[in-house]
């Protein structure tokens, strides 16, 4: 096997994981892992750098060119369908549905279907803890770095789908040593193959970037993998621990983080997931971690470091531990501060033991259909609507010096700024008479109301007494920036003062209605901030077709006076 087969994450062997990957899948065919040969791995680079420049190792594994295949299990079929062999490419490790792999190589109705993934690009962000000298908390600030790639090996594919007669095959021809070369062979053995792509993605198991995405991709998506494959018990909170770990009362776990057998965390330790510790490693007192993975058998202390915190590195064991720095692109903060990525937590305001309607292909499904319905509903309402554009844009312009439309910056789905359309209904300088009025604010929350305010003038009255003034909002909704239900579109400003409950609703399209504006027990110059959270989180959680459609209808009896 790769070298890479010899990593453990938590006390799991990358090699087990495997088995997680086919039961999620309820497979229990056979599957056949094909080494590649490689000239360079992670392994062997820290086995150079300790070795000194004399000592490097070749690293190369030999393959001999044929697969070995039990004779009984070419005439084995599941159940009454046709066998399938799945073909997995030993140095890499794919996090993804197999089974929608196999479903897409019946369709195909080809002798073997190359699988490959789409590059997916990732939204990702930071939250910052930032602290003055003294170690007070000055501020909180989460920022996005959209279309974050990790550089992905194209070297594909790394799962090939096989017929049981192609198989027959193949296991008499001789293939090359790197799986991207087995297409030529395969067809020149008069096999019929077909390229295609699912979702997922696939780490390399010999690059010290790749293995770390991995086990935070693990860690975030697939947790129980590791609680199974390293028999990690799961003490809530998603921290996941192994036997005779000892944590001291003072250390605080943030997960998700798994820990093996025989580990040590000292006092005031803290240890931000998604983080991995190896079993037989030892913490030392006072250590920070964030986002790391810690080989086995590693002691991490001030004076083996040199520093009392570490973040975004893979650990290499021992008492003189050896750290691969992992640095995300966009880091760099001027501040001296330390990054935390605190989990997500909905318990306080999810009913007990909830799940998530939709899942899947049924949630896909769902996606296509809201998307249809915005699109349809929006273009409907414009058209029945546009004509009083015109008449209400010439009612701004007589009551308020000023522009007609005001557009203000808010976040969409996954944290993406736009321009949020409303026909003005304040005077130009509302921003600065708020600064004033600051102190008057009736709402709890992030928001900013009071009755009467003085910003508003005679027609920007009229219109919000009536909603007109978002009509502007349904081009948003054509452009895909919004959707005709959804949480409240909020500016940045708002989301950086609630961490619990931004994640759910920064997970769909902001809305032009939604659950919380049909349901709220308050008048609107009454906000209740808890309120809004719940029924936000709860709209995620609870999101369908049919709970837009009674939201609409119950939005449109609430505009025409029959609603609460």
């Amino acid at each position: 096997m790769p070298a890479g087969w010899k990593w453990v994450l938590g006390n799991a062997r990358v090699g087990d994981l495997y088995d997680r990957i086919f039961a999620d899948a309820q497979l229990t065919w056979s599957c056949l892992v094909v080494p590649e040969e490689q000239h360079a791995t992670f392994a062997a680079l820290h086995a150079t750098a300790a070795a000194g420049p004399s000592g490097a190792p070749s690293a190369i594994v030999s393959y001999n060119g044929q697969l070995e295949i039990r004779a009984d299990a070419l005439a084995s079929a599941p159940e009454n369908d046709e066998p399938l062999y799945l073909i997995f490419n030993g140095a890499r490790f794919p996090i993804c549905d197999v089974s929608h792999a196999i479903a897409v190589h019946r369709q195909n109705r080809c002798d073997a279907t190359l699988i490959d993934f789409v590059n997916p690009r990732k939204r990702a962000y930071e939250e910052k803890l930032r602290v003055d000298p003294s170690g007070r908390v000055e501020r909180v600030d989460r920022s996005y770095a959209h279309d974050r790639n990790l550089q992905v090996d194209r070297d594909w594919p790394t799962i090939i789908v096989v017929s049981a007669h192609a198989m027959r095959e193949l296991v008499n021809t001789e293939l090359p040593h790197r799986m991207s070369q087995w297409p030529a062979a395969m067809l020149r053995a008069g096999l019929r193959l077909r390229g295609s792509t699912i979702p997922g993605r696939a780490y390399s198991l010999l690059d010290r970037d790749h293995l770390y995405e991995l086990n935070e991709a693990i860690l975030r998506l697939r947790p129980q993998w590791l609680a199974h494959a390293g028999r990690l018990v799961d003490q809530g909170q998603r921290i996941y621990i192994g036997k005779n770990v000892r944590i001291d009362a003072r250390a605080q776990l943030i997960g998700p983080i798994a820990i093996g057998d025989h580990v040590e965390i000292g006092p005031d330790a803290v240890v931000v997931g998604p983080t991995t510790i190896g079993r037989g490693s030892k913490i030392g007192n006072g250590m920070v971690l964030k986002r790391c993975v810690v080989m086995p058998d590693t002691t991490l202390a001030t004076a083996a470091i040199g520093s009392d915190s570490l973040a975004h590195a893979i650990v290499l064991g021992g008492d003189k531990p050896s750290i691969q720095a992992i640095t995300p692109q966009g880091d760099g903060d001027a501040l001296q501060s330390f990054s935390v990525d605190r989990p997500i937590r909905l318990e306080t305001v999810l009913e007990a033991g909830s799940i998530p309607a939709l899942r899947g292909f049924r949630f896909t499904l769902f996606r296509v259909a809201k998307r249809a319905v915005d699109l349809v509903g929006a273009f409907a309402f414009l058209c029945v609507t546009l004509w009083a554009f015109p008449v209400i844009a010439l009612a701004i312009k007589l009551s308020s010096p000023g522009p007609v439309f005001y557009g203000h910056t808010r976040q969409g789905r996954f944290g993406k700024n736009f321009r949020c359309w409303k026909f003005r209904t304040m005077v130009p300088n509302a921003d600065e008479i708020k600064r004033r009025l600051m102190e008057k604010n009736e709402v709890d929350g992030p928001q900013f109301k009071i009755k009467h305010d003085p910003r508003i003038f005679a027609v920007g009255r009229m219109l919000r007494r009536f909603n007109m003034d978002e009509w502007p909002q349904f081009f948003n909704v054509l452009l895909g920036q919004m959707s005709l239900v959804g949480p409240r579109p909020s500016p940045d400003k708002e989301n950086q003062m609630c961490p619990a409950w931004r994640e759910a609703r920064l997970s769909v399209r902001p809305g032009i209605t939604g659950l919380w504006q049909v349901m709220r027990r308050r008048d609107r110059g009454e906000t209740d901030f808890q309120e809004w959270i719940y029924y936000d989180v709860q709209y995620v959680k609870k999101q369908s077709i049919w709970l837009d459609i009674k939201i609409l209808v119950q939005t449109v009896k609430t505009l025409l006076g029959g609603g609460h």
